[in-house]
């Protein structure tokens, strides 16, 4: 059973979540093609929305790695490097499919972090891009902040900030 910390931490990633969710099924074509230029690489509306709902499952993996107390191993220029990899993979995603999978692997995010308690919210896990050790709830705490970025690129690159 989570603890109430954890069903906090799941109501915001739950709450933002829904947001850009409703804000993809709301995109015109024009707007879903857009270029956000996030982080300087040119993508699209499209591509960092499906971006986004990729990295829900990338922080259940990381949520597991710091569980079981191994390094998250991932660097910055990997995860560019990643990022660069799907941009060309997913260039023509679909909204629906990518609003689907954001419904999808957000939920999966969401229960695992609901079946956090506090012993295991309070535990470290050392991550090598950033350097340092985090714990558990600053990892669950990524899914909303991850969402929360990305989104605001968007809503800036459709002028909707």
């Amino acid at each position: 059973m989570g603890s109430a910390r954890a069903a906090e931490l799941a109501a915001a990633l739950e709450t933002v979540n829904l947001e850009l969710i409703q804000l993809v099924r709301g995109c015109s074509d024009e707007q879903w093609a857009t270029l956000a230029n996030d982080e300087g690489d040119g993508r699209s509306v499209g591509v960092i929305a499906h971006h986004v709902a990729h990295g829900h499952l990338d922080t259940i993996e990381w949520l597991e790695t710091a569980l079981e107390g191994r390094p998250i191993e991932i660097t910055l220029a990997i995860q560019d490097e990643l990022n660069a990899r799907h941009a060309e993979t997913y260039h023509d995603v679909e909204r629906d499919v990518t609003a689907a999978l954001l419904e999808d692997y957000g939920r999966r995010l969401i229960e695992r972090i609901e079946r956090l308690d506090d012993e295991e919210l309070a535990r470290t896990g050392y991550h090598v891009g950033a350097g340092r050790a985090m714990t558990v709830e600053a990892f669950a705490n990524l899914g909303a902040r991850h969402v929360t970025g990305h989104m605001a690129t968007i809503k800036k690159a459709l002028d909707l900030d």
